[in-house]
């Protein structure tokens, strides 16, 4: 029987996002775990569910138009958002989730072990531990953060991000990133930041009915 949620039927005719009852009974068994394991482990930013959904859900699945196919990795996944999402409209697609924290990595294998995700690579280390042999076609940061990053400006953690992907992971994979406005730091000056990184920069704003503060993916080849 489909655990039918109208918001939530909204929200995917809003992304236009075609699911059939598979689909929205695995996000809804997803959510229960989600909202269950945060009354106890603190995984999320909100235990308002439409929120979650208008806001994280919304944003994340955005990125579903901008992500090339094929094996995606996930860096500072947290509970999943957005590896795990994306997961259940890609499934031919392999997704590592990564993440350095206990209270993430246990949630992502009781996720996985529960709803059955045969699409998904759980991996605990540090960025800066791991080594890449086979690069993803697309590397994917939201949560991403640590002692370092933290304390940088966005043009600061950008270049960070492009010079530990490329140099130290040694990978050359498209990279996303799922930000706010604190991009738009870097539009009037696109070309002198590209050419000072060797890469090339694209800015697109996701169209949101929810909020007036929008969110940007930033795509860097």
């Amino acid at each position: 029987m489909t655990k039918h949620d109208s918001e939530l039927d909204k929200i995917l005719n809003a992304l236009s996002l075609k699911s059939d009852d598979t689909i929205i009974n695995v996000l809804e068994d997803y959510f229960e775990i989600l909202f269950k394991w945060h009354e106890t482990n603190n995984i999320l930013s909100t235990r308002d569910r439409s929120y979650f959904l208008k806001r994280d859900f919304y944003d994340s699945l955005s990125m579903l138009k901008s992500l090339p196919k094929g094996p995606l990795l996930d860096i500072g996944t947290g509970a999943g958002i957005p590896g795990i999402l994306l997961s259940f409209f890609r499934p031919d697609d392999h997704i590592t989730l990564l993440d350095r924290r206990d209270n993430s990595i246990r949630f992502l294998e009781h996720v996985k072990l529960k709803l059955k995700l045969e699409n998904i690579e759980i991996i605990k280390t540090d960025i800066n531990k791991m080594i890449i042999t086979d690069s993803p076609a697309a590397i994917i940061f939201k949560n991403f953060s640590n002692k370092i990053i933290s304390k940088l400006s966005f043009e600061e953690k950008l270049t960070y991000i492009v010079d530990m992907v490329r140099k130290r992971l040694g990978s050359a994979s498209k990279i996303f990133m799922l930000t706010g406005s604190n991009v738009l730091v870097l539009k009037d000056n696109m070309d002198k930041y590209s050419e000072n990184l060797s890469v090339k920069l694209a800015i697109t704003k996701i169209d949101t009915p929810y909020f007036e503060t929008n969110r940007y993916i930033l795509e860097i080849t």
